[in-house]
């Protein structure tokens, strides 16, 4: 993931009014033979969270690493208002090209951006938390975008900036963006329950292929198998131990002991983000989640 969206959507883990014109453009899918457009639209979509129709930019040597159900759960794609709330921000964003260099089918390009930061404007936005965004009456969904559009209007809207370069390659006389997603580390997920089958908890995905800087989340189903309420926590393995640093845990509904009613079943979720300094050579890290119950 491009660092500066990156770093505006990392809060997120945490319009109803699109003009028909901006919308053609978004989802157009005659975009020529300039890279740029279909980087800028590949951008804006993934600000968006609207990451089913980013994944139709992306490499087809990428999309054979990593299926489109996979990518939208491990990035957490927006649905209803807090995706409409998204598309509008994604709406003003500023991209400029600062430099092109294209060698056959291959395109490096360079964007200076300029957009919303999410983080700024998450008060706004219920500190984007999807379930009370789509909740919302219609109302005061359309007074948020009112907000957007008049803060947007009077320049105060919170903005991030800076410059980015990316890779496109070209398949079937159509650009894509090359995310090289082969090259990444493979993030394997296991658990340990009780041997008394007090708890079953399983990974919802096993695997991931997971590269530098770019935020992903998996999700863990864990049911109370016992006939009274339980309290559990977890202990956080890696191996190789000594490479643990190297993968942040970003966030992690399980961090603190959580309780469950007898035959209850919940999904909790933990956002990772393997690090920059991961050496070089590393092909794989195992993640295990050992589940403890609290006497």
């Amino acid at each position: 993931m491009p660092l500066l969206i990156k770093k505006a959507l990392l809060a997120t883990c945490a319009s109803l009014i699109l003009a028909s014109p901006v919308l053609f453009w978004l989802y157009s899918p005659n975009l020529g033979d300039d890279p740029v457009p279909v980087l800028s639209k590949y951008l804006r979509l993934l600000y968006a969270r609207d990451l089913g129709q980013a994944y139709r930019l992306i490499s087809a040597v990428d999309q054979r690493v990593k299926k489109r159900d996979d990518y939208m759960r491990e990035r957490g794609a927006f649905t209803g208002f807090a995706l409409d709330a998204a598309r509008k921000l994604a709406e003003l964003i500023e991209i400029r090209q600062v430099s092109q260099q294209t060698d056959g089918s291959r395109s490096r390009v360079k964007v200076a951006l300029k957009l919303p930061d999410a983080n700024g404007v998450a008060p706004l936005l219920l500190e984007w938390d999807e379930p009370r965004l789509n909740a919302l009456p219609a109302a005061e969904q359309k007074k948020i975008i009112s907000n957007i559009d008049r803060l947007a209007h009077d320049r105060k809207l919170p903005m991030i900036e800076g410059e980015e370069e990316f890779i496109l390659v070209k398949e079937n006389s159509q650009w894509r963006v090359f995310l090289n997603w082969a090259t990444g580390v493979k993030v394997k997920f296991a658990t340990i329950v009780p041997s008394d089958g007090t708890i079953a908890a399983e990974p919802i995905t096993r695997e991931t292929i997971a590269r530098s800087g770019e935020p992903f989340t998996v999700g863990f189903k864990v049911k109370n198998q016992a006939s009274n309420d339980i309290q559990i926590r977890i202990v956080h393995l890696v191996d190789p131990t000594k490479l643990k640093q190297h993968l942040d845990l970003v966030e992690c509904a399980l961090l603190l002991p959580v309780r469950l009613r007898p035959g209850e079943e919940q999904v909790y979720n933990s956002t990772y983000l393997v690090r920059g300094d991961l050496p070089d050579g590393t092909r794989v890290l195992d993640v295990t989640y050992e589940f403890k119950v609290e006497s």
